[in-house]
């Protein structure tokens, strides 16, 4: 480990749910068998926005920049993050009071708690003690208590409702020799681990993991999604009597005939979405960045490096296919390129959906 940063292969090893010395089965910490792909999307949505709006507040507190990047989610153990993360750490204990129920894990490398206690302290966050005193540990819990009261207000805003945290509660444990937690957090079982890079201009830049029961992800994203579209039953069949008269006799005979059921309209609802008592004329003003992705690839560093004039780039996307077109890294349209007298540009053809936005995030 680097400077609080996981390397690619400790991160590897967190991803396949074990370490990399106990060559274990990883079938069942497949994300997959326990989230669906638009779960995870939206457990990412609440991660980043949560966050984004506790580095804002970190920020005003340390008079930094603080950056915290898009979460990485994956299934992991308490056991494997304590053998891949075997070092002197935070860990903090945020409880749901209102609105949600439950608890989350944050844990903090100690050096990046310390320059955060530093800074908070009005030094310059380079000269540090060797490990965390009381002192310390009290500002970075005032610190947490910041950041997480406005996460829990950017979560009551997306989800609608009044969310309260109580006070979080900060303690120091060197994970090569303890357990991650003394709650009822089972070694072995299958928790919900959320990767994020914390930047703190050049004092930190560093790996922050939140971590998550699997029922209170779940109840969380239940909570956030739009309810589903009923299901509307199936109509009964009709039964008609007719009547015929015989030549006979001249009496009627009744003969029952059932016919099949009305095909059902098609109907394409819509969901509603309005802005509560949010007044856009508020927000009219402030710059947002907008981009068009052609496409994407990947390639190698070694190739990368041979990159020359002429040389052509193969991307990702097919011709004539649609765009991207991205507000601040959010997926909003899609369209496709033309040309405006000298310049190029972007006719919109199609308007992003909700689920298109959160998937957008991956």
């Amino acid at each position: 480990m680097n400077d609080g940063v996981m390397t690619q292969e400790e991160l590897d090893a967190l991803l396949r749910g074990h370490v990399a010395s106990e060559q274990t089965s990883s079938d069942d910490l497949d994300i997959d068998a326990y989230l669906t792909h638009l779960e995870q999307d939206a457990l990412a949505e609440i991660g980043n926005i949560s966050m984004g709006s506790a580095a804002t507040a970190l920020s005003t507190l340390v008079n930094r920049k603080v950056q915290i990047t898009v979460p990485k989610i994956f299934m992991s153990t308490p056991a494997t993050i304590t053998e891949t993360y075997p070092e002197p750490c935070i860990v903090v204990t945020i409880g749901y009071q209102l609105g949600l129920e439950g608890d989350n894990l944050l844990v903090i490398h100690e050096h990046d708690a310390l320059v955060i206690g530093n800074l908070m302290m009005g030094e310059d966050g380079r000269n540090l003690p060797p490990e965390l005193d009381e002192l310390y540990l009290s500002a970075v819990t005032e610190a947490m208590n910041m950041m997480m009261g406005s996460a829990s207000t950017a979560m009551s805003e997306l989800f609608r409702r009044t969310i309260d945290i109580s006070p979080p509660e900060t303690t120091r444990r060197d994970l090569a020799h303890e357990a991650l937690t003394d709650q009822d957090l089972v070694d072995e079982e299958p928790i919900i681990t959320v990767a994020f890079r914390m930047e703190i201009e050049d004092l930190v830049d560093s790996t922050l993991l939140q971590i998550i029961k699997v029922n209170f992800a779940k109840d969380m994203v239940a909570s956030l999604m739009p309810p589903e579209l009923e299901v509307q039953e199936e109509p009964t069949p009709v039964s008609v009597t007719s009547t015929e008269w015989t030549d006979l006799k001249k009496q009627p005979v009744q003969t029952e005939v059932t016919l099949p059921p009305p095909p059902i309209p098609e109907q394409v609802i819509q969901p509603s979405y309005d802005l509560g008592n949010i007044n856009i004329d508020l927000i009219r003003d402030i710059p947002v960045q907008v981009r068009a992705i052609l496409g994407r690839t990947r390639m190698a560093i070694d190739n990368i490096l041979r990159l020359g004039p002429g040389h052509i780039m193969e991307l990702d996307s097919l011709h004539g296919e649609p765009i991207e077109l991205l507000a601040n890294e959010r997926l909003i349209a899609r369209g496709e390129v033309v040309v405006v007298g000298e310049q190029f540009g972007v006719r919109i053809t199609e308007i992003a959906t909700p689920q298109d936005r959160i998937g957008s995030i991956r």
